[in-house]
């Protein structure tokens, strides 16, 4: 299933969002600088923002301005990674992700435990997120979105204070999860490195626009980035 998203929003008098793309099953990475308007991009398809016109859709119309149709952002079944985790310091690691698909601790063990074994964290079920390392953290927060059976995945920079090896590890355990599930991924960065580490393709953003797409590879050869 593919996401389809053409917006238009203007965030202030002098910077306007106008952007459209698809992104497929797999990675699909929006690069660029700070500033570039990537966020508010991933903002409008989870529904926290509401553009000023366009159309977001993943089989059915999560967003329409023409035919005034705009999902509640529970309603549109996308799950949505910050970088600031978010997770909930007074819970065990498998609270967290039982919280994540039903909002209650008693039910969604299964799946959780079956996750958790994925992302090679299973050890940490009976810990608080706060005995876990920033790596592990991070795949604690991954789990609990994916626990939910998103139609797509949001990732704004969710890597950014780890470590290279740490990152590398992660992206591969995201990586074997979507070769199974194989969903819309809408990876966020300003960093080079890791757009060529993720990256199936790429979209370059510069002042609220896609200024150039394809494979990362080719787009970021030779250019200075970070």
């Amino acid at each position: 299933m593919t996401l389809s998203v053409a917006i238009r929003l203007r965030l202030s008098p002098i910077f306007e969002l106008n952007c459209s793309f698809e992104a497929p099953p797999g990675f699909t990475v929006l690069f660029g600088p700070s500033g570039a308007g990537k966020t508010s991009v991933l903002d409008c398809i989870a529904g926290l923002r509401k553009p000023d016109s366009g159309r977001i859709a993943i089989g059915e119309r999560l967003f329409d301005s023409a035919a005034n149709v705009n999902l509640l952002p529970a309603a549109r079944r996308l799950a949505y990674v910050f970088q600031d985790l978010a997770l909930f310091p007074h819970m065990t690691v498998l609270e967290n992700l039982r919280y994540g698909i039903s909002g209650k601790n008693g039910t969604g063990l299964p799946e959780a435990r079956e996750l958790l074994s994925q992302f090679g964290i299973a050890h940490l079920a009976d810990r608080r997120p706060g005995e876990a390392s920033g790596g592990e953290r991070q795949r604690v927060a991954l789990a609990r979105s994916l626990i939910t059976n998103p139609r797509a995945l949001l990732l704004d920079e969710p890597l950014s204070a780890l470590d290279r090896a740490t990152r590398t590890k992660i992206i591969e355990d995201l990586r074997h999860w979507n070769e199974a599930h194989r969903v819309p991924i809408v990876y966020v960065t300003h960093s080079q490195r890791e757009a060529l580490a993720v990256g199936e393709r790429l979209l370059l953003m510069e002042s609220g626009k896609i200024v150039a797409r394809g494979a990362p590879a080719e787009l970021l050869s030779g250019e200075d980035w970070e």
